[in-house]
Order: C-alpha cells, then structure tokens, then sequence
C-alpha cells in the first residue's frame, strides 16, 4: 500500500490559488510544512496600478527575507527548481484586471516582473467584463478582448473564476490557448453565482484547461461544515464530468487575511455572504494549506491510482502552465 505522506513528499503538489496574506511570517512556514512546491498566490485585485507595483516590490522583498523557503516561479523550470531545492515556489497572480488601469501594456510591465495568471474580473463590472455578481452580465468589453489577446501573446494563464456566465463563455470562445477556473465548484452541487456550470467546466476542460476545486463549505457543500472528504467528493465530480486531465487543487486560503483586505475583498456582497465568510468553520483536516497531505490521503484511499494523484495534486497544472507560458 503507498505510503500518503512519502508520496506527498515525494511528488509536485501545486495549490491552483492562494489568497493568504503572505506578508505574515506563518503563511511561508505553513505553505512549506504543507509540501507544496508551487502556488498561484494572489498579490493584487481591485488595486491601482500604483498599488499593485508597491505590492509586487514588497513581495519581492517578502520572498528574499525568506528565500530558506520561498522562491518565485517565473517558469515551469522554476517550478523544477523549487523541487530540488526543498522550497515552494510562488507565482504572481492577480484576481482582476483593475490593477491595468486602462493601459493594455501593463501586462507587458507586469509579464516583465513574472506575473502569470491573471483573472479577468472579479466579483462585478470593471474594463474588461463582468463578474459573477454584476446582475446583467454584458460580456467582454472591446478592452477586455484585447486583453484575451495580448494574454494569448505574452504567455499568461487567463483565470475566470470569479467572471460572469457571459463573460466566462466569451473569453473561453476568444481565447488561442487554454483557461482555467483556478478555484471554483460545480453549480450542479451547490447552486451559487460563485460556481460554473457543467457546460462552462466542460468548455474549459475541452479548451485545454484546469479547473481547481475550492475548500470554502457553502461552495462545497452549501452548508456551513466541510470535510476533506467532501472536498474530494467534488473532486470525484469534476473527473467524473470532463476527465482526470483537466481538475487540480484551487482550494482559496485566505489564511491570516487583514480584516481590512476582507472588507474589500467582501465589498458589495450581500449580508447573508458576509455573515457566512465570518462565520463558517474552516474545512476539517484541511483546515489550512499546511494540512494538504491530508487531500493526497483521501485520495489514494478513495481508490485514485498514483498516476491519477499526482496529476490532481499538481500535475495538471503544471502541464497547463508549461503549455500556456512562454
């Protein structure tokens, strides 16, 4: 019988999005001691242009304070190199476009200093499109398919998590290469405007892409208790629809979060979601990214083989990002 945690070890484990504050010291030694070797780690969203570029510079400072541990993953070779190295590497990602303003060559700027995924919105309307909440979902702007474009040409995983049914069905048409939903959970298990519908996860899959599943429990399970086995429950789901290929890790910490970052990360929710965020118990026997061998156990003891483990653990998005980046 394998051994869960040697595999763990043993193999690349990648967390498809993470929006933990990584300025506390906690989040790197948790990150480390959960076995990961890589994770797309939220740095920007809603934030200017001037923000997000003091938010990159104090990263950058942030991973070189505790280079013992962390690395930035500019490549899969990076990727490797984390591995090799006993360290985790990070990928800069952003969840929204605001941090372009309305200049398209920001991403080139941000491309340059080793951003690689980006989502086009978040929760409702900005230049580009129009995410999950926005009650009339207009598409992508004509700003927003220049986007999609200069993405495609400079090598960046677009991430429509958060975007509206509209928007996500369009990008996924304009794209030339594959999307992923880095956290997101079916809609046919639990009916909310955060998850995708089997079409939409069926588009992306035969796009090429990845879709990670999220740990969040009214996401999971539409209740306010989760377990690691529900999460692998929806895990199950995913394979079950667009095949083993195509599902990854997307769980969405937000570990250690400034209650000032909630707020805006929370803005224009209903109270009802607000009151859920503050209240709901973390997923138990993954409470915290640190706890991610719990995911590789459930899985081989659910009958996955290795081959299948490590490709949910990691796996898929590494082949996505290697085909994807440039």
């Amino acid at each position: 019988m394998t051994n869960a945690s040697q595999f763990h070890n043993d193999n690349i484990i990648i967390d498809g999005l993470n929006a933990s504050n990584f300025f506390d010291p906690r989040i790197a030694q948790r990150l480390h001691s959960g076995g990961l070797t890589a994770v797309n780690a939220t740095f920007a969203a809603w934030h200017t242009p001037h923000e997000t570029i003091n938010l990159i510079a104090d990263s950058l400072l942030m991973l070189e304070q505790h280079s013992d541990k962390l690395m930035q993953a500019r490549s899969v070779a990076d990727i490797h190199r984390a591995k090799e190295s006993n360290r985790v590497g990070f990928i800069f990602g952003f969840q929204g476009t605001d941090p372009l303003g309305d200049n398209l060559n920001m991403l080139r700027l941000y491309h340059a200093l080793g951003v690689r995924i980006i989502q086009l919105t978040y929760n409702f309307r900005n230049l580009v499109g129009c995410g999950c909440q926005e009650k009339e979902d207009t598409g992508l702007s004509d700003f927003g398919k220049q986007v999609v474009a200069e993405m495609n040409r400079l090598g960046m995983l677009i991430d429509l998590s958060h975007c509206g049914v509209r928007t996500t069905r369009e990008a996924i048409e304009l794209s030339q290469q594959p999307v992923a939903f880095t956290h997101a959970n079916p809609f046919a298990l639990v009916p909310m405007a955060r998850n995708k519908s089997d079409d939409a996860l069926k588009a992306v899959a035969a796009k090429g892409g990845v879709v990670g599943a999220v740990i969040f429990a009214p996401m999971l399970t539409g209740s306010p208790n989760a377990s690691v086995d529900d999460y692998v429950k929806v895990i199950d789901y995913l394979v079950n629809l667009i095949g083993i290929d195509h599902v990854g890790l997307g769980p969405d910490f937000m570990e250690e979060m400034t209650k000032e970052v909630a707020m805006q990360a929370l803005k224009g929710l209903p109270p009802q979601t607000l009151q859920q965020f503050s209240t709901i118990p973390p997923t138990q026997k993954f409470e915290s990214i640190s706890a991610c061998a719990n995911v590789t156990e459930a899985l081989l003891k659910r009958g996955y083989s290795e081959t299948d483990t490590a490709k949910i653990m990691g796996g898929n998005w590494l082949r996505l990002y290697q085909q994807v980046w440039k």
